[in-house]
C-alpha cells in the first residue's frame, strides 16, 4: 500500500451509605433507602468503564477475520504425535514458569496443520489457561503483520478475561485513538501490561510460520520475545513459535539475550525427527487413499498399489502429498475404466518434489497466457482480491479497451461459481479461493513463481516454457499498475463522483475494485520501477488532475484510510508529488500553463506545498526536480523559477521540517544545498535543527550540523524540554508523540519557573496531550517554583476530566500549594479546597468521592464541608457528612456550620442542617461574639429574606442584645441596618425587645430615626408595635420624636415643617425644649 504521508497522515464500584442523622455527640444513624444515588453512581461508572472496554475491543477486533487458523485442515487422526508426544513438549507444557518453544520445519511438514491441532485439542483455553493464536501468511493483507498478530492475540485475551483490559491499557488507547490497532509498540505494551496482571494466570501463544511475517516487522517481534525472556519475568507467558529453519529466525531465538533455560528448540529437521514425520506422512497417505478408493471404487488391491507408489518416493512432504494426490484424482483416467494397469500407468511418473507438482499443475492450465496474467495479479496484490475484483483486474490488465463498468454487463454479471471455475481452470490447485478471495496454494508456491532477475525471467518464460522462476516481481506490479489506472479512468467516477460529503465505504461498495486501485495504483507503479515517458506519462497527468472529478473521486477514496482531514485545494502538482510520480511532475514544470504546475501553491487545509508534501515522503527525485531551475528552451520567466525551499505551512513548519522528522538523509543534503534554513521556528517553536538534535539520529544531525558532535548533551537537552513544553501547551500531540519517540528526553524538565510538559498540557486543558505525557512516565508531583503540581493546577481550572486522568494515574490527591515545607501544614490548600473555594461542585464531588481529605482547610480554616454549607449546597454538605467530614470543626474565626449556614440565610440548607445537627447549640459564637442569629440577620443586608432566621429563631435563638467585640449590640439594631421590614417584624414577634439598647446608646426607635429613608417602611412598623417615642438619658436628658403613628389612618404622622429625623430635646427637667435633628446629637449622650 501507499505510504501514508508521513507523522500527520499515518493512516469504579464502592457504595457510600448516607447518614440519616448526626447528633451533638457524633452518633450516626444509616439510611439504607438513601444507598439509591451512590449505587446509580456505581451503575453509570461501570457502564462507562464497560463502554471504553467495547471501544478497545472493537478496534483489535477488526483484526480477527485476518487470523485464518481454520485455513488449515484438520489433523489426520494418528498424526502430530510425533511433537505432542515428544518429551520436550510435554516439559515445556508442564513448566510452572514463562518460557519459549520454537520448532522448526522445513516447508510441506504440517506445521500449520500442527498448530491447529494445538490449538483446538491440546492447548484449549481453559479457566486456569488462556490460549491465543495467530498464524501468519504471507498471501494475505495483514495475515504477514505483527501488527495484525499482537491486535488478534490482545483481543483474544481480553475476550477471554476482561479484567486484564486496565484503566492504563484504555488510557493509552484513548490517547492512541485509531493509531493504536496500527502501533506495534503500543499494542506490544499493552500485552505486556496485561500478562504481568495477578489475574492473568497461564497465557500460551502460538505464533504458526513465523517465517512469513514481514521482515521488519518479524525482526521487531523477535527483539520484543528476547527482551521479554530477558528480563526477570514474574508472569507465566509462554509462547510456542513455528517456522522454518531460515537464518534470522534461528539467529534471533538463540541470541545469547535469551538465557538458555528460556528456550526451548524442537527441531523438526533432524533426523529423528523427519523419520518420526515421515512416519506419519504415511498415516496421512493411507487416510487419503482409502478416501480416494472410497470415491473412485477402487479394489483392496487397487488401494495397495496406488499407495505403494505414493509411499515408495523419498523426502515426501504433507505438501507433496497433497498436491500429488490432487493430480491423481484430476486424472481423468482415474474416472474411466479404472484399473490397476491404469493406475500403473497413472502413477509411473509422480513428481518427485514440490516443485515438479507445481510445474505439472500449471502446465495442464487451459490458457496459459491468462493464467500467467492472474498469478502477476496475485503475486503483486497488496491484499487478497475477491473474486469480481479478480475478474474485473484480468480484464484490465489484459488491455482490453473497457472505459466503463457498462462495457463489462456480461463479465460483472458472472456468477462467483463461474470465476471460481474459471480461476480453477486456468490454474488448476495452485490457486485456491477461500470465502471469496484469491489465493496461492502455499507459500512455496510464490517461491517457485518468482525471480529476482528480471531478463532471466523473461528468458525463462520465452523460451522454455517453465514455469520456476518465470515471473518478476517488477513487472507483476506493472501489470496490476495497468488495471488500476485504467479502472479509475472509467466513466462513472467523472459522471457520477464522490463528494466531500459523500460515504466513502458505500461509495466503494457500489463500484467494484475501486478501493483497491485507489489505494494501490500508485504504489504498484513505483514498486514496477518503470519510468513512463510521452504519452503514457501524459496519461497518468490526466488521473492526477485535480480539475477533474475523477481525481478528486479516488484521491478522496485513498485518502479515507489515513484517518486525516482532507486536503482540500491540493493542486495537480501537489497530488503527483506527494505520490512520488516524477515524470508527472516534470511535465507539470514543463507546462507554459502557470496554473497547471502552481510550483508553490498550497493546499487549503494543511497549507503546504508539493516539495513539502514530496519531501515528507521520503521522495527525492522528485523534490530534486521541483528545486531545479528549468533550462528548457522556449519557457517564460514567469514560469521558470523553482519551488520555494522555505516556505511554510499553516503549522510554521518547512519542508526541512518533514524531512527531519522523516529522516530523509538524501532528501536533507539536497534542502540544505538548496538553502534551507535550519532556524525557522513552527508554531510550537521548534526549528528543523531543533528537531534533529530531538531526534537522537546521528546522521541527520551531521547533515545540519557538519558533524556528529555538534551538540553536547546539555544543549540538546534544553532544546527538547522547551520543545516538549511548547507543544504541550499548544496541544501539539503529534510533536509530542514525536519528541517522545525520539528517546533520550527529559519529560520532567522544568522551564525557567519550574513549569513542566505536564503542567502546560493540563493548564491549557489538552488532555491527550496530558495523557500522552502521563503514559510515557511525566512525574504528576513535580511543582513549580510556587509549588503548584498539575493536579493542582487543573483544580484550580475545573477541568474534570483532566482531574479525573490525574487521579486515575495515582496523583497525590492531598498535593499543596506551598514550596515552603514548614508552612505547607499551615498554609497550603488542598486540590479539593480549591475546588469548593471556586465553587466547582462536581469537580469537588469527584475528589470526596477519590478518597480527599474531608478535614483539609484554606488559609481561614474553611474546610470543605464549611464551603459547602456557605455555597448552600445541601447536597455537597450532604455527602461530606455522610463520608463522615467533621461537623464540629471551625474556622480560624471560631465559626461553626450554622455560622456559615447563616451567612446564605437559605431555608432549606438551615431546616436540613439544623436537622442534622440534633442538639447543636444554635447559641454558639465565634471569637467576635456573633451567634448564628447575628450572622443570618447581618446576611440580609444583601439578600431581602428571612428564612435562616425564622428557622433559628423558631429553634428558640435568643433575639437579646449580644456582647460583640466585647460591647454590647442590639439585634434589632442590626435588622433596622438591613432596611428589611419583614426581617425587623419577625424579631419583635420572636420576642426582639424593643426598647433594648445597644452599644450606640439609643433604642431601636432612635436608631432608626437616624437610618435615611427607613421611615416610610419601620418606623411604623416600631410605633405601632408600641416603641416609646420618649427616652431618657443618663443625666437627666429627655428626648421626644416628633413623629407619630396614627392608628385611625395606619399612617406616620409627622408635625408640619418637620422631617422624620427631628426631635425635641430637653437637657434637665423643667427645661425649655429644643427642636433638633436626631443626626445633631450625640448618641453618647443618652446611654
Amino acid at each position: 500500500m501507499d505510504p501514508v504521508p508521513g507523522t500527520f497522515h499515518n493512516r469504579e464500584a464502592n457504595v457510600g451509605l448516607q447518614a440519616n442523622s448526626v447528633n451533638i455527640t457524633g452518633g450516626v444513624t444509616i439510611n439504607g433507602a438513601d444507598t439509591a444515588d451512590s449505587a446509580a453512581s456505581v451503575t453509570l461508572a461501570a457502564a462507562s468503564q464497560n463502554e471504553k472496554e467495547i471501544r478497545v475491543l472493537g478496534a483489535l477486533h477488526k483484526s480477527i477475520e485476518k487470523n485464518r487458523k481454520d485455513r488449515n485442515p484438520d489433523r489426520v487422526p494418528g498424526t502430530c504425535e510425533w511433537f505432542t508426544t515428544h518429551q520436550t513438549f510435554q516439559d515445556w507444557k508442564s513448566s510452572p514458569s514463562s518460557k519459549i518453544l520454537w520448532v522448526s520445519a522445513d516447508p510441506g511438514s504440517g506445521k500449520s496443520v500442527l498448530a491447529k491441532y494445538l490449538v483446538d485439542s491440546i492447548l484449549p483455553s481453559t479457566e486456569a489457561r488462556t490460549t491465543c493464536y495467530f498464524f501468519f501468511k504471507d498471501d494475505f493483507e495483514g495475515q504477514g503483520s505483527a501488527v495484525t498478530a499482537i491486535c488478534c492475540i490482545l483481543y483474544q485475551l481480553f475476550s477471554k478475561k476482561r479484567t486484564l483490559l486496565s484503566k492504563e491499557i484504555i488510557e493509552r488507547f484513548e490517547i492512541a485513538g485509531e493509531g493504536f490497532s496500527s502501533n506495534f509498540t503500543e499494542l506490544w505494551n499493552a500485552f505486556i501490561f496485561a500478562i504481568k496482571d495477578n489475574s492473568a494466570g497461564e497465557v500460551v501463544c502460538i505464533l504458526d510460520a513465523l517465517d512469513e511475517c514481514k521482515g521488519n516487522e518479524r525482526s521487531e517481534l523477535i527483539g520484543k520475545l528476547q527482551k521479554l525472556y530477558r528480563e526477570t519475568n514474574e508472569s507465566n507467558i509462554k509462547f510456542l513459535v513455528t517456522s522454518r529453519p531460515i537464518f534470522e529466525i534461528r539467529n534471533g531465538l538463540h541470541h545469547q539475550e535469551i538465557p538458555e533455560s528460556s528456550l526451548i528448540h524442537l527441531s523438526g529437521e533432524s533426523e529423528a525427527e523427519i523419520l518420526k514425520i515421515s512416519r506419519e506422512i504415511g498415516i496421512f497417505i493411507k487416510a487419503r487413499v482409502e478416501g480416494i478408493g472410497e470415491k473412485a471404487g477402487l479394489t483392496r488391491a487397487e488401494r495397495r498399489m496406488l499407495l505403494g507408489k505414493l509411499t515408495s518416493v523419498k523426502n515426501r512432504t504433507y505438501l507433496w502429498v497433497y498436491l500429488t494426490l490432487n493430480l491423481i484424482e484430476s486424472d481423468p483416467r482415474m474416472n474411466i475404466g479404472i484399473s490397476e494397469n491404469r493406475i500403473q500407468n497413472i502413477t509411473s511418473h509422480l513428481p518427485t518434489t514440490v516443485n515438479e507438482a507445481y510445474e505439472r499443475i500449471l502446465s495442464s492450465s487451459r490458457d496459459l497466457g491468462e493464467a500467467k496474467l492472474l498469478l502477476k495479479i496475485l503475486i503483486a496484490a497488496a491484499r487478497p482480491l475477491e473474486l469480481r475484483e479478480m475478474r474485473l483486474a484480468m480484464q484490465l490488465a489484459a488491455g482490453d479497451n473497457y472505459r466503463s463498468y457498462k462495457g463489462l454487463g456480461m463479465i460483472m454479471g458472472q456468477s462467483e461459481q463461474r470465476i471460481r471455475d474459471y480461476i480453477r481452470d486456468l490454474c488448476g490447485l495452485f490457486v485456491v479461493v477461500i470465502e471469496s478471495a484469491v489465493y496461492l496454494i502455499h507459500q512455496t508456491a510464490k517461491e517457485f513463481l518468482v525471480s529476482n532477475d528480471r531478463s532471466g525471467a523473461d528468458q525463462r518464460a520465452g523460451q522454455s516454457l517453465e514455469w520456476r522462476s518465470s515471473l518478476h516481481v517488477g513487472d507483476c506490479h506493472l501489470v496490476l499498475f495497468y488495471a488500476c489506472a485504467r479502472h479509475l479512468f472509467f466513466a462513472e467516477f467523472e459522471s457520477d463522483p464522490l463528494n466531500a460529503e459523500g460515504s466513502v465505504s458505500g461509495y466503494c461498495e457500489k463500484y467494484v475494485f475501486l478501493e483497491y486501485s485507489a489505494n494501490h495504483w500508485a504504489a504498484h507503479l513505483r514498486s514496477s520501477r518503470v519510468n513512463l515517458v510521452g504519452g503514457e506519462a501524459e496519461w497518468i497527468l490526466g488521473l492526477c488532475d485535480a480539475t477533474s472529478k475523477r481525481c478528486m473521486t479516488w484521491f478522496r477514496v485513498y485518502w479515507a484510510g489515513t484517518n486525516t482531514n482532507f486536503p482540500s485545494g491540493a493542486t495537480t502538482l501537489i497530488i503527483a508529488s506527494y505520490f512520488g510520480l516524477l515524470n508527472v511532475v516534470k511535465l507539470l514544470l514543463k507546462s507554459r500553463s502557470d496554473e497547471r504546475a502552481g510550483i508553490n501553491g498550497v493546499d487549503g487545509e494543511y497549507g503546504r506545498s508539493a516539495l513539502s508534501w514530496a519531501v515528507e515522503n521520503g521522495f527525492d527525485n522528485v523534490s530534486k526536480a521541483l528545486l531545479k531551475v528549468p533550462r528548457w528552451k522556449g519557457i517564460s520567466a514567469v514560469v521558470k523559477r523553482k519551488a520555494k525551499v522555505n516556505i511554510v505551512d499553516a503549522y510554521g513548519r518547512t519542508p526541512l521540517t518533514y524531512a527531519v522528522w522523516g529522516r530523509h538523509i538524501a532528501v536533507i543534503k539536497q534542502l540544505l544545498g538548496a538553502g534551507a534554513r535550519m532556524d525557522l521556528e513552527d508554531d510550537v517553536g521548534g526549528t528543523p535543527i531543533s528537531y534533529a538534535i530531538c531526534s537522537g539520529s546521528d546522521d541527520v544531525i551531521k547533515q545540519l550540523l557538519k558533524r556528529a558532535d555538534g551538540v553536547d548533551s546539555r544543549e540538546r537537552g534544553l532544546i527538547t524540554g522547551e520543545l516538549l513544553r511548547s507543544a504541550s501547551e499548544k496541544g501539539r500531540e503529534d510533536v509530542v508523540e514525536l519528541l517522545l519517540g525520539a528517546g533520550n528526553i527529559d519529560i520532567d524538565s522544568r522551564s525557567p519557573g519550574g513549569w513542566t510538559a505536564l503542567m502546560e498540557s493540563v493548564r491549557c486543558g489538552h488532555y491527550r496531550v496530558a495523557l500522552l505525557l502521563i503514559s510515557n512516565g511525566a512525574n504528576m508531583e513535580t511543582a513549580d517554583d510556587d509549588g503548584w503540581t498539575p493536579l493542582m493546577w487543573v483544580a484550580r481550572t475545573g477541568d474534570e476530566r483532566m482531574v479525573r486522568l490525574l487521579l486515575e494515574s495515582n496523583a497525590n490527591i492531598e498535593a499543596k500549594d506551598s514550596d515552603d515545607t514548614e508552612a505547607a501544614d499551615e498554609l497550603s490548600m488542598t486540590p479539593l479546597v480549591y475546588a469548593m473555594e471556586l465553587r466547582y461542585e462536581s469537580l469537588a464531588r469527584l475528589l470526596i468521592n477519590s478518597g480527599a481529605n474531608l478535614e483539609a482547610t484554606d488559609l481561614y480554616g474553611m474546610t470543605p464541608l464549611a464551603f459547602a454549607v456557605r455555597w448552600g449546597s445541601w447536597k455537597l454538605a450532604e455527602l461530606l457528612l455522610d463520608k463522615g467530614a467533621d461537623f464540629r470543626a471551625t474556622d480560624c474565626n471560631g465559626c461553626t456550620l450554622l455560622h456559615h449556614a447563616a451567612s446564605v440565610n437559605g431555608k432549606k440548607i438551615f431546616s436540613r442542617l439544623l436537622a442534622k445537627l440534633q442538639g447543636a447549640d444554635i447559641e454558639v459564637t465565634d471569637e467576635e461574639g456573633f451567634t448564628p442569629l447575628f450572622k443570618a440577620v447581618d446576611a440580609n443586608k444583601h439578600r431581602h429574606d428571612v428564612d435562616g432566621v425564622r428557622a433559628l429563631t423558631k429553634k428558640g435563638a435568643s433575639t437579646k442584645t449580644s456582647i460583640i467585640r466585647g460591647e454590647p449590640y442590639s439585634l434589632l439594631y442590626r435588622a433596622i441596618d438591613t432596611g428589611n421590614l419583614y426581617l425587623v417584624q419577625l424579631l419583635l414577634d420572636r420576642g426582639a425587645d424593643i426598647e433594648e439598647r445597644g452599644k450606640s446608646g439609643p433604642t431601636p426607635l432612635f436608631y432608626a430615626l437616624r437610618k435615611p429613608n427607613l421611615h416610610l417602611a419601620i418606623l411604623p412598623a416600631l410605633l405601632r408595635r408600641g416603641a416609646k417615642r420618649e427616652v431618657k438619658g443618663a443625666k437627666g436628658q429627655t428626648l421626644v420624636a416628633c413623629v407619630e403613628f396614627d392608628t385611625d389612618s395606619g399612617r406616620l404622622m409627622i408635625p408640619g415643617g418637620l422631617s422624620h429625623d427631628t426631635v425635641k430635646v430637653r437637657d434637665e427637667p423643667g427645661g425649655p425644649w429644643a427642636t433638633k435633628s436626631i443626626h445633631d446629637i450625640e448618641a453618647s449622650d443618652y446611654l
